[in-house]
């Protein structure tokens, strides 16, 4: 798929992309589980002593494709996890914060389900992240309120951070419209493989 036009182009192909994603998860029921199984062994090869470290995940949306059994691996491997948070709705700001399965969630300043405010704010060195579309060379194209965007911007520039964007491969495309402060992904994980962006 191609798709041409930069910025002004991005709310009529956010919807187009809404309707394949729904149509991605009708045709593949399995693809959590999947990426789970996909994702295992490169993310053990990436990081082979994860104690310590924080991977922060995401509760899928809609069709968006969870990371949830991805997690239980994590948590296997002795990683700690986290949930984003949306804790000012008109600044679009995003945090982490520490979550563990089975813990109970609550809403945040935009109606999704977060961690509540007792849980403690971290700064993940794996971020897991959904996605309407990518490019092999790591371009995302996000909901657009940007959230994942300032976020991920503000812990890189804190310390490194490794971005996982994770999604049906149907979702991958060419010529996405992008802008200078877009976050880019530094490998993708679908129902078929791991892609690891070349720098």
């Amino acid at each position: 798929m191609t798709i041409a036009d930069p910025v002004a182009a991005k709310t009529a192909l956010r919807i187009f992309l809404r309707n394949q994603r729904k149509q991605l998860a009708r045709e593949h029921p399995q693809a959590d589980w999947m990426i789970a199984e996909v994702g295992r062994e490169p993310l053990a090869r990436l990081f082979p002593d994860p104690a310590g470290k924080v991977a922060a995940l995401y509760h899928g949306l809609g069709s968006e494709l969870s990371p949830l059994l991805l997690g239980d691996a994590l948590c296997e491997m002795g990683w700690t996890l986290a949930l984003p948070s949306v804790v000012d709705s008109d600044a679009h700001r995003m945090v982490f914060r520490a979550w563990t399965p089975g813990e109970p969630l609550v809403h945040d300043k935009i109606g999704l389900r977060a961690p509540s405010a007792r849980h403690p704010i971290v700064e993940p060195d794996l971020v897991i992240t959904p996605l309407l579309a990518f490019q092999r060379d790591g371009v995302r194209l996000g909901q657009g309120g940007g959230y994942y965007d300032r976020a991920l911007e503000a812990l890189r520039a804190c310390k490194a951070v490794f971005v996982l964007g994770v999604g049906y491969s149907g979702q991958q495309a060419e010529n996405l419209p992008h802008e200078p402060h877009d976050q880019r992904l530094d490998a993708i994980l679908t129902e078929k493989e791991y892609i690891a962006v070349k720098a």
